[in-house]
């Protein structure tokens, strides 16, 4: 009997159909598992995003206003003639969703893109593993990851975070492609695709602010890669690092110009600088007025966030007492709080728990997560498979896009950090996970190796 389900084995075309079949259906349960797919909640942001959307398409104010290109782009082009309106703000209260004119329109694009997301990264991640048991175990957890009302409810939530999440999972996937194909054929076709990845790339990059950081990443693995013997001097990549890099100078340049940090930066001076006289001392030597004069708004407006960047490289004790401490709180919270859904009560909860066992509020996930990856390197220095290299890459892509986005999430505000954070938390989560399916691949097919040289 052990022998005979050892010997079972499915074609490659019936695998990939089983497999399509699983992200089908778990399409559809995303898709009746919430409610009403049209109503929403709005925060306390959603009405700069409108209102930032309102300037003209072709002017400088999309990229310098108050909220970011892509958002103001959808909320633009998505606007019916009678204008959106906002009836139930769950930042003031947790409240019930509701069917929003106009909003109904943002929250099924949100949804769109979750499904198209999350289903892209687990079709390629499953397309790319050697077993068949590591490609299941694909199929079931990065779905119910995405699935649960932990990421799930920001769907129906009118802020960046759900397309922040789903564009990242969509470019992942496109990625993962990329790297996979260039691997096995450094000369391969992949224009369009390396075209699809820079536009879905790019909307996410001009989602937040610390989007943009996950660029100098890109451009250090991508300049490292050229080192190789295998891809020195490739035209593809290079033009490729010119294109990040473009990226993030524009963002640079567009953050500076827009004054989005003006919120934030007040938060820093409020909670971190006037509590403590000698850090105020500090600053007064670099020019701060006293913040009870009328110079103080002016020049904070002006000088602000580069006193405070002189301020942490001075001060570097500051900077990592503060990332120390912030950094498990990151973790935890992580349940959205806008809106509750007191019809479908016990399913819910049960969502909620699955949720709980994938999405565990602590920092535990970035230790493991650590801890995975370099047993994925060190399989890749040793060649353990063919596909390790590039699972090593990709992996490492993924746990320093999610540190260099907290990062100065953690310096460069103190309120909502959880919110704020969530962006890398769900990274580390999804890492942790994605780290155990890819260790798991190459143990199965490293022991299918050694089966068949024993037999041999």
């Amino acid at each position: 009997m052990i022998n005979k389900i050892k010997s079972f084995q499915l074609s490659a075309k019936q695998q990939k159909t089983f497999i399509f079949l699983i992200i089908i259906s778990w399409a559809i349960f995303r898709l009746f598992a919430y409610g009403d797919l049209k109503l929403s909640i709005a925060g306390n942001d959603t009405p700069t995003f409108v209102e930032a959307s309102r300037v003209p398409l072709l002017s400088a104010e999309m990229m310098t206003g108050r909220r970011l290109l892509t958002t103001n782009l959808i909320y633009k082009i998505l606007e019916p003639e009678s204008g959106y309106e906002i009836l139930v703000n769950g930042s003031l209260e947790t409240s019930r969703r509701e069917l929003q004119p106009g909003f109904d329109r943002i929250v099924i694009l949100q949804l769109i893109l979750s499904i198209l997301g999350w289903s892209a990264l687990t079709w390629t991640i499953a397309h790319y593993l050697r077993n068949f048991v590591a490609k299941i175990i694909t199929a079931l957890i990065i779905p119910a990851f995405a699935y649960t009302p932990q990421v799930a409810d920001w769907d129906s939530i009118l802020m960046s975070e759900s397309m922040t999440f789903s564009l990242f999972a969509l470019q992942l996937s496109i990625l993962i492609f990329i790297v996979f194909s260039l691997y096995q054929n450094p000369k391969a076709r992949i224009t369009p695709y390396l075209i699809l990845w820079g536009v879905v790339y790019f909307l996410w990059a001009n989602l937040r602010d610390t989007n943009n950081y996950v660029a100098l990443i890109l451009f250090a693995l991508i300049g490292l890669t050229l080192f190789t013997t295998q891809f020195k001097k490739h035209k593809t990549l290079i033009a490729l690092m010119f294109f990040i890099i473009s990226i993030f100078i524009l963002g640079i340049v567009t953050f500076r110009e827009s004054g989005r940090s003006a919120i934030s930066t007040i938060n820093i001076y409020q909670s971190d600088i006037f509590p403590h006289q000698t850090r105020v001392d500090y600053m007064t030597k670099i020019g701060m007025p006293n913040q009870q004069t009328a110079e103080f708004h002016p020049w904070l407006e002006e000088h602000g966030t580069t006193a405070i960047v002189r301020f942490i490289f001075a001060h570097p004790g500051y900077a990592i007492e503060k990332l120390m401490r912030d950094f498990p709180e990151a973790f935890k919270e992580i349940q959205q709080t806008y809106f509750k859904t007191p019809e479908m009560r016990l399913w819910r909860e049960r969502l909620i728990d699955v949720g709980e066992a994938l999405h565990p509020e602590n920092s535990s996930p970035f230790l493991i997560s650590l801890i995975l990856l370099i047993g994925i390197i060190t399989a890749a220095i040793k060649n353990k498979t063919e596909s390790s290299p590039a699972w090593a890459w990709l992996c490492t892509y993924l746990i320093l896009a999610g540190t260099i986005t907290i990062i100065p999430t953690i310096l460069g505000d103190t309120w909502a950090l959880n919110r704020h954070a969530l962006l890398s938390t769900i990274i580390y989560r999804l890492s942790m996970w994605f780290f155990v399916i890819v260790t798991i691949d190459l143990a199965l097919t490293d022991e299918n190796q050694a089966q068949k040289i024993t037999a041999t």
